[in-house]
């Protein structure tokens, strides 16, 4: 057991120190995000499988609108909501339409939108719908929530007690929807925190997450 965890010891402490350079290297942030599921062994995390996300083969198709150079919309599937890695942002007024799509039809219960943490909060997301859609990236759609993103319930991410901090992404509410079937997804950005200047996001996930996780 001693030996054991001395070898994953071995291993995640240069893979912490990979993720912390993430943005000065260049290795893409999803290929470090295949190596940070490679060893955890399973798409499926704690809150469930993300089909969204660019490892597992999910891509984005349009937006209704342009956005800030170097925050264009796929940084919002690359599976890092953290500081070293750009998110997404828009100075187009509100609302903005954005259409992904996943790699084939499957079933998800769960939407997931987590804040920047280099962003201020007024510039996040607050207000949204997300649709989905089985036939393609025009609809029909079927609405699987309106909701607001309430920063109160934001929790930002612990302080590590050493080391380098791997994965320094809010805690946000889940939001769970109707089971339903989804090829196409569509998040419609309604409102932000009161912020002029630009909208921001993190990250966008559409997960299943089985009945043991909900």
């Amino acid at each position: 057991m001693v030996i054991t965890a001395a070898v994953l010891s071995s291993i995640a402490l240069p893979v912490g120190y990979l993720v912390q350079d993430i943005v000065q290297t260049p290795i893409s942030p999803e290929e470090f995000a295949r190596i940070a599921i490679a060893m955890r062994g399973t798409f499926a995390g704690p809150e469930g499988t993300n089909y969204l996300s660019a490892v597992f083969g999910g891509s984005f198709v349009r937006a209704s609108s342009p956005s800030l150079a170097g925050h264009e919309p796929p940084r919002l599937i690359d599976t890092w909501a953290t500081a070293r890695v750009p998110g997404w942002r828009t100075v187009s007024p509100l609302p903005v339409e954005l259409v992904f799509v996943l790699p084939e039809q499957t079933v998800a219960n769960r939407v997931i939108l987590r804040p920047h943490p280099s962003d201020p909060g007024p510039s996040w997301v607050r207000g949204f719908e997300v649709a989905f859609s089985t036939v393609g990236p025009d609809g029909p759609w079927s609405v699987a929530c309106t909701a607001e993103l309430d920063p109160a319930r934001v929790t930002a991410p612990p302080s590590p007690s050493s080391g380098p901090q791997v994965d320094d992404r809010y805690v946000v509410p889940l939001i769970d929807v109707p089971e339903a079937a989804v090829r196409w997804v569509r998040l419609v950005v309604r409102s932000n925190g009161g912020s002029p200047d630009y909208t921001s996001l993190g990250e966008f996930e559409v997960l299943y997450a089985s009945p043991s996780r909900s």
